[in-house]
């Protein structure tokens, strides 16, 4: 997909962007994030200690607590398929872009080692119409971030939000910002092919179900259903890659 007719077309409809950009920032309700503990565990053998660094998804906004959200959901579904006690860490801010995940996250990473780390951004780049070549910049920059703490662990880049799919939004912004994320996450997938050790995982269930019920009360964020399909989808692919952590006996 070539970004050119994506920026012509965004630039003829500019001025109907603009207005409606402008009205979804009144009218979308802003959200708490998650309460209680970014931290925690679930029971089970042979430890596997789970990362997740991302934007308001990983926040948890709109969501009652951590162990809810989407790091909560993916641990849960990672112990559940394994029977490994999971400890589970997430590291995440609202409103974030990949270019700031990278300039701040770094000096908060633990010092234990995960057994894989899972990046989730892309709403806020997708929203500022970042470019596929800035986009692929960063991404690559948070990745050697996390590769200089932990230069073995397994990477897993979640796909990028849906946003022709988010209900809160007008038509024709939902229209072009599912475009903009469609870009990002084919360069996410580009970049991932590339890379050793780094997996992407494209959002393929919400982005094919119906809306109702997989979002919070903004319409934007998703909700306890929604993070749950998205944890499993993600906590799959941890499964299917990280053979040498979950071995035969434990799957």
């Amino acid at each position: 997909m070539k970004e050119f007719p994506f920026y012509t077309t965004s630039l003829l409809l500019s001025p109907l962007l603009i207005w409606q950009g402008l009205k979804a920032r009144k009218t979308i309700p802003r959200l708490p994030e998650a309460s209680g503990p970014d931290s925690g565990e679930f029971p089970g053998s042979h430890p596997f200690h789970l990362l997740v660094l991302g934007e308001s998804t990983v926040a948890g906004v709109g969501i009652p607590d951590y162990k809810s959200s989407l790091t909560g959901q993916i641990a849960s579904v990672l112990q559940n398929k394994s029977g490994r006690k999971i400890f589970w860490k997430a590291i995440g801010e609202s409103g974030i872009t990949l270019k700031e995940a990278k300039e701040k996250f770094g000096s908060r990473l633990p010092e234990s080692f995960p057994d894989a780390i899972v990046l989730a951004l892309g709403a806020n780049d997708v929203v500022k119409l970042n470019t596929q070549k800035k986009w692929s910049s960063d991404l690559q920059d948070l990745i050697d971030v996390c590769r200089s703490k932990y230069p073995s662990t397994p990477v897993f880049i979640a796909g990028v939000p849906p946003l022709g799919i988010f209900p809160s939004l007008p038509k024709t912004m939902r229209f072009v910002l599912g475009w903009k994320a469609r870009l990002l996450d084919q360069a996410s997938s580009y970049l991932s092919s590339k890379l050793e050790n780094v997996f992407h995982v494209p959002m393929r269930k919400i982005g094919s179900i119906s809306s109702e019920g997989i979002f919070c009360s903004d319409g934007f964020h998703p909700s306890v259903k929604g993070c749950s399909i998205w944890g499993e989808e993600i906590a799959d692919s941890i499964l299917a890659k990280a053979v040498n952590d979950f071995s035969k006996k434990d799957l």
